[in-house]
């Protein structure tokens, strides 16, 4: 596929400032700023990013608990992000959702569960709504491999397929389910894309280290998605950094597949893309870094500035 030098130097400016954002969350959850567990995305970057380059402006996004700074690519600020993951009164939704449940309805983030896959449902949710009302919008809809072992996924993906919904599903593919592997948890190599089959769509499987590969194939998919042909499935082949939580230990793991894994850098490989071709040079890189930590540094400032929710509110918005 031929890019245009402003979307790859768009994706990799996004890709770097959600990177650095993922590190940010680590960063001061260990100083325990943040009120409860983060599962951070470090290394994950690209499996979310990368489709949503393909969105359009009003299209729905509904996220996991990993990488959660992935909503900054709908156009939610970091201020609003860290305000919500400090659970301020100006984060996303009041402080009342916290760092897994950062929710944006005016800018289609349709927000995460408290119980995996169930959200799914939520999500080809706002698909009927967009086929009923007939305006172009579709659905990313972001799960990670051991949630899509769920029996609600798969009723969702069934109904979806029925309905021909505009729903792209995407199987965040990390290897562990918590601490179980695929080797004890899964059937098929392909958690997603080889389950796709038994529902009647389309999916391809690409490897999270290229984000442009990603790129590649969620276009593809959204495009068929747009003509009306129904949903289709997006596996991106991943690996987890860092532990489920973070003090997970990873005792179950190969320190040294982890460490050979680390070296699958999507924002690296992007890099030495972007620089290769001459779309952006060091000095370009350099400046964009300063300017990513610049404004992560106030978006953090402003959220520990910014007012606790008010005890009284408790009560509001508690119905639609």
């Amino acid at each position: 596929m031929k890019y245009s030098e402003k979307m790859v130097a768009d994706l990799y400016k996004e890709l770097l400032s959600v990177r650095m954002a993922e590190e940010k969350l680590v960063e001061i959850y260990a100083l325990g700023k943040v009120p409860g567990h983060i599962h951070s995305g470090v290394g994950e970057e690209a499996a979310y990013i990368a489709p949503l380059m393909t969105r359009n402006e009003n299209d729905y996004y509904k996220g996991t608990h990993r990488v959660v700074s992935a909503v900054h690519a709908t156009g939610v600020t970091f201020n609003e992000i860290f305000a919500e993951i400090l659970a301020k009164e100006t984060g996303t939704s009041h402080g009342r959702g916290g760092v897994n449940h950062i929710a944006r309805m005016d800018k289609g983030v349709i927000g995460t569960a408290g119980s995996l896959g169930v959200d799914t449902e939520v999500a080809i949710g706002a698909a009927l709504s967009a086929k009923y009302l007939e305006n172009g919008r579709i659905v990313y809809c972001y799960n990670g491999d051991g949630t899509h072992s769920r029996g609600n996924v798969h009723e969702a993906m069934n109904m979806a397929a029925i309905w021909k919904l505009p729903v792209l599903f995407i199987c965040d593919d990390n290897q562990f389910a918590i601490s179980a592997n695929h080797a004890n948890t899964i059937s098929v190599p392909n958690p997603g894309a080889d389950r796709a089959a038994g529902y009647g769509m389309p999916a391809r499987v690409v490897h999270g280290d290229d984000a442009l590969a990603v790129y590649d194939a969620a276009k593809e998919l959204t495009d068929y998605i747009r003509a009306g042909n129904g949903p289709a499935v997006l596996e991106v082949k991943c690996y987890r950094w860092r532990g489920h939580f973070e003090g997970d230990q990873c005792a179950y793991r190969d320190k040294e597949i982890t460490e050979e894994e680390h070296k699958k850098d999507c924002v690296a490989n992007l890099e030495k893309y972007v620089l290769d071709n001459g779309i952006l040079n060091a000095e370009d890189i350099e400046l964009m870094r300063r300017e990513i930590a610049l404004e992560l540094d106030q978006a953090v400032e402003f959220a520990e500035t910014s007012p606790e929710p008010d005890p009284d509110s408790i009560f509001d918005g508690l119905y639609a």
